[in-house]
């Protein structure tokens, strides 16, 4: 019996399909042997978050000194700014929405200080009492400017839960209260449905927004003067000393820090919302999602080591940089953003009341 002939071009298919399958294998073999998984993406996923630093505009500056350490930080998010002018000096998925934790409490704080009431007294309900993670008792009573300290320093969630009770009514809930103010200051992409920030799925915010809330509440006079402390003892009318110490952890291992607001959950990670001057120059940093949550302060340490580098090497290059940087920035390569990094944040909030 004769044998059938294949025809010739049935056998060159057949030889490439061979062929391309004993190649990936070896490609397979290769990557598994240097502790790659096969499914090891080849290039950049489009998604990949942009981390953006000012330097990358300014062709002189060093940029391995930037980018080599800012992408190994484990936060989500981040954003910040030169407080003088609103310069934006490094950022980080600045509009995804995440959970702000105690972060909350920050604008639970200011709409007290506007309140006209920090000398009032505040007494504690059972609901706020009852609280989870909070530390006030049922029948306490405090002076609201006391009570603000326990609610920022140590972030006392029934203290706040006791300072929205107290500020709000029966017509007016705490929440919309502070969803109005959040909408007056430009906050499009923050939701809050509680006064101390435990998790809720309505309860989101961004780094830029959060931003927004840090420039408008440094400039009260009062919530600059009780996020400033370290430790504080105050009192409840009844005469009892509570000693506070703040949970913001740059407090003694960063010089200049005056504020802001820490914030932890197991959702929303490690947060820190915080200021720091140094030699006249003052910068405000938001972090969000750190992970472990610790690292929220070493990671903030490296954020403004690079912010006050920064700005010490633009306040040298001033002039050269403001002439160069518009011949030269296209020539620069950095990555690609969606949010405009010149935006003063100033412009975007209300000016003070008098």
């Amino acid at each position: 019996m004769k044998s059938k002939r294949i025809p010739l071009n049935s056998m060159a298919f057949w030889a490439l399909l061979l062929c391309s399958i004993l190649c990936h294998g070896l490609a397979m073999a290769a990557g598994s042997s240097m502790g790659l998984p096969s499914s090891a993406p080849t290039s950049t996923p489009a998604n990949a978050p942009a981390i953006y630093s000012a330097a990358l505009d300014n062709p002189a500056f060093p940029k391995d000194t930037v980018d080599a350490q800012l992408s190994k930080l484990s936060a989500d998010a981040w954003f910040m700014i030169d407080a003088a002018t609103g310069r934006v000096l490094s950022s980080k998925n600045p509009d995804k929405k995440l959970y702000p934790a105690s972060m909350t409490k920050m604008m639970t704080c200011i709409l007290a200080c506007e309140s006209g009431r920090l000398s009032e007294i505040v007494t504690i309900s059972s609901k706020a009492a009852a609280t989870e993670y909070g530390h006030v008792r049922k029948g306490e009573k405090y002076v609201l400017r006391d009570l603000l300290y326990r609610v920022m320093l140590p972030s006392d969630n029934g203290a706040a839960a006791a300072v929205g009770e107290f500020l709000s009514n029966d017509s007016v809930s705490f929440a919309s209260m502070m969803n109005k103010k959040a909408k007056s200051l430009g906050m499009k992409h923050t939701n809050f449905v509680n006064a101390h920030g435990l998790p809720d799925d309505n309860h989101y915010t961004t780094a830029r927004d959060m931003m927004k809330l840090v420039k408008y509440c440094m400039r009260n006079k009062d919530f600059a003067e009780i996020v400033s402390n370290p430790t504080r003892d105050i009192f409840t009318t009844s005469g009892k000393e509570i000693h506070l110490k703040n949970t913001n952890k740059l407090f003694g291992r960063y010089d200049g820090c005056i504020g802001v607001k820490t914030g932890t959950t197991r959702a929303a990670g490690g947060c820190l919302a915080s200021a720091v001057v140094r030699d006249g120059i003052k910068i405000y940093l938001v972090i969000m999602k750190c992970q472990p949550a610790r690292e929220r302060t070493d990671e903030s340490i490296v954020l403004y080591d690079k912010g006050f580098e920064m700005m010490k090497f633009f306040s040298r290059n001033r002039h050269g940089y403001h002439k160069n940087s518009k011949q030269k920035r296209q020539e620069v390569p950095r990555p690609k953003v969606n949010d405009d990094h010149n935006n003063v944040i100033n412009q975007e909030i209300p000016p003070r009341r008098r």
